[in-house]
């Protein structure tokens, strides 16, 4: 993984999925939602002293690719910020020495949905970096409310499935807003995470959005005695829909 050197003024796309993470690189809050116009201060330290360049990365909703907000080596100079984002945000933070080193990104004046992304830091020496967990953050934009999911429904297995060895619930969520949101599963009231596979982002329709996940589970699971349940909330208040298979394909 290349990033880039000390000095240079350059926009720098990676992909958080290929970036090992042998160093831990505490990010905090890991989500946060803000009005528009609001200010917000995002922190990151780690215990690495050799690697003294801390950088912060912009990954916009549904995109793969991190764009460069910024970045410091041993200090966060005045032309720290990539010329794109100066304005709005700003970086302080501590790198020299043998010290833990930390790194804070401001934002101020945040707009939606100019500045609703997924924010990283990252650690870096010569030729390698490792990433933060990443902080969401959503913009709340004018006139809308925070809405939980107004119907979340699970749907059964299809008939192509009636001779497989396993079965595939989709669990459809729609009309929340914004699209912080969590889905869980479960069976017979215990949390199951083997087999679920959840959408990478909700998709949005006008004012809200919308979220599919799947559980697969063996055959023998999909029976009457069995009660599937998936949750889906904006962390409270939660919103569920529920299944018992009703054919015995």
């Amino acid at each position: 993984l290349q990033t880039p050197a000390p000095h240079s003024r350059q926009s720098v796309l990676l992909l958080p999925s290929g970036v090992a993470m042998a160093i831990q690189i505490h990010q905090s809050p890991p989500a946060l939602l803000k009005e528009e116009g609001e200010a917000v201060q995002l922190v990151c330290s780690h215990q690495q002293s050799d690697f003294r360049v801390m950088l912060w990365y912009q990954q916009a909703p549904g995109r793969a690719a991190l764009k460069l907000v910024g970045y410091g080596y041993v200090q966060f100079g005045a032309d720290a910020v990539e010329e794109v984002f100066r304005g709005d945000f700003s970086l302080a933070g501590e790198l020299g020495g043998d010290k833990d080193k930390n790194a804070s990104l401001l934002i101020k004046n945040l707009r939606a949905p100019e500045h609703t992304a997924t924010y990283f830091c990252a650690a870096s020496k010569p030729h390698e970096a490792f990433f933060g967990k990443g902080t969401k953050l959503s913009v709340l934009e004018a006139g809308i409310n925070i809405t939980a999911p107004t119907r979340v429904k699970v749907l059964s297995p299809s008939e192509k499935e009636c001779s497989s060895g396993k079965k595939t619930l989709v669990c459809v969520a729609s009309g929340f807003y914004p699209d912080h949101v969590s889905v869980s599963w479960m069976i017979n009231g215990g949390a199951v995470s083997k087999g679920v596979a959840t959408d990478s982002a909700a998709t949005r329709k006008g004012t809200s959005y919308r979220i599919t996940s799947r559980l697969t589970v063996f055959s023998e699971e999909w029976t009457s005695n069995n009660k599937f349940h998936c949750l889906v909330g904006l962390d409270d208040p939660l919103s569920s829909g529920s299944r018992r298979p009703d054919c015995q394909c």
